[in-house]
């Protein structure tokens, strides 16, 4: 009987992964064309690492960033890394109840943050040399980068602000639609809250 449960919430789970990389690929697409300073490519991990575990994000956050490449900029295929890391992250957290109060959500978005920042610039520096060209982030690192003289600093600088900023939308607007979403569909889920 729980092998047959266990197989249920891993083909519920399954269902929803082409959905939650659906709402990343909205979010990213919009944000890369209108070169907003943001990402907001996440949202979908979230929602699936608070209903599904944090392989299944994972999952989801390679998905998003393979889809990304082909239909926006290939530039997104080494921060694939960086979408399965905080898919991993987040979902551990919501694992261990922190998504259950705004409080423990505020503690998930500044790890997921921080997570984001150091392994997105250490991708940035060493696999694009400092700048990606995806959005005006990059015109925040030059300036800093001239204002400083040092590249690590300018593009932890510019790609933590970017984050702080990016991932606090996307925390809040996973929050709010976890919130609206019926409980009885929650309870369907292996880590429902």
């Amino acid at each position: 009987m729980s092998r047959s449960i266990h197989f249920q919430s891993a083909t519920k789970s399954l269902v929803l992964i082409p959905i939650a990389v659906g709402i990343n690929l909205i979010g990213g697409t919009l944000c890369s064309t209108l070169k907003l300073p943001l990402f907001l490519d996440m949202i979908g991990t979230i929602i699936i690492a608070c209903l599904s575990g944090p392989w299944v994000a994972a999952l989801c956050g390679l998905l998003t960033n393979l889809f990304l490449a082909v239909v926006a900029n290939p530039v997104y295929i080494p921060y694939a890394f960086v979408s399965m890391l905080c898919g991993l992250i987040t979902g551990y957290l919501v694992k261990m109840g922190f998504f259950r109060n705004k409080f423990g959500v505020v503690i998930i978005w500044l790890v997921c943050t921080l997570t984001n920042t150091i392994t997105a610039s250490l991708i940035t520096i060493f696999v694009y040399g400092g700048a990606t060209g995806v959005n005006s982030t990059s015109i925040v690192t030059a300036t800093l980068l001239a204002t400083t003289k040092q590249l690590f600093l300018s593009v932890f600088s510019s790609a933590m602000l970017e984050n702080l900023i990016d991932k606090a939308l996307v925390f809040i607007i996973a929050y709010l639609l976890i919130q609206r979403i019926p409980k009885k569909f929650l309870s369907q889920y292996s880590y429902s809250l």
